[in-house]
């Protein structure tokens, strides 16, 4: 099969790519920090023009396009009213659009049995405090991933999102941290990211959870599925507790609240 996989140069990306491509499947990546070659094309997939181009490059090489993989993203993490603007619009450019673009350039060159996955995330079901702009985002992914399957059920092409948890990549480590704050929130900008910084050792294995991950992508029939047993305690958590009652336990866990 032809898989096209955004921003597999590292992370789950780059892991999903070494096992299409261990199974005998063609690997094509598309990541601004990748160099034309081969099959890597130099794509920022917030340019819809240059998707197409290379979507259509791939197309008129194989011939076909059996499985889009959606994995590029960016993370950002601040008080809503404090983040610049134009990080929230790159934030949604990255996840949202260009899921979107890819998505529709692919479509153009697949049929049945063909594969769309989108890499959302639990912060797209979930909210946490000074991540709204990340969450929105990924629940926009979601969301698109959750429609789309609906519109493609008759023919024969499958959706599928995922939404795992903290993940031991070099994800966190470039994300765009604000730490802004002001006499609104106090220290507790920077005390939620230090909750979330030094959770990096109870990060999931990569090379575990991107094997439970492409086992669903090649064989899954669920629309979506949550990544690693705490995240589905949490996921189970949301859809049972008022949700009121839910924010309240997540702002005192994730909030950064100082004591008093």
């Amino acid at each position: 099969m032809v898989v096209i996989i955004s921003g597999a140069t590292s992370g789950i990306g780059k892991a999903l790519a070494e096992r299409y491509r261990a199974d005998g499947h063609t690997v094509c990546n598309l990541s601004r920090s990748c160099e034309n070659g081969g099959d890597d094309y130099k794509c920022d997939v917030t340019d819809e023009a240059r998707v197409n181009e290379a979507v259509e490059e791939i197309a008129a090489k194989y011939g076909q396009i059996d499985i889009v993989i959606n994995n590029a993203g960016s993370g950002i993490s601040g008080a809503t009213e404090l983040v610049p603007t134009e990080q929230i619009k790159k934030a949604m450019d990255v996840s949202y659009f260009g899921s979107l673009y890819l998505t529709r350039a692919c479509l153009k060159h697949m049929g049945k049995g063909g594969r769309i996955i989108f890499m959302s995330s639990i912060s797209g079901i979930t909210a946490i405090p000074f991540r709204s702009v990340y969450c929105s985002a990924k629940a926009a992914e979601l969301m698109l991933g959750e429609a789309l399957r609906m519109e493609l059920s008759q023919t024969g092409i499958k959706v599928i999102s995922f939404c795992p948890g903290e993940i031991k990549t070099n994800f966190s480590a470039n994300k765009y941290a604000d730490v802004q704050t002001n006499e609104r929130y106090g220290k507790r900008v920077e005390n939620a990211l230090k909750k979330v910084s030094d959770r990096e050792e109870h990060r999931m294995s990569l090379d575990k959870i991107s094997k439970k991950i492409y086992k669903k992508c090649v064989k899954g029939r669920k629309a979506m599925y949550v990544i690693g047993g705490i995240y589905k305690i949490l996921y189970l958590g949301y859809k049972l507790l008022p949700t009121t009652t839910y924010l309240k336990l997540t702002d005192k866990l994730l909030g950064g609240r100082e004591k008093k």
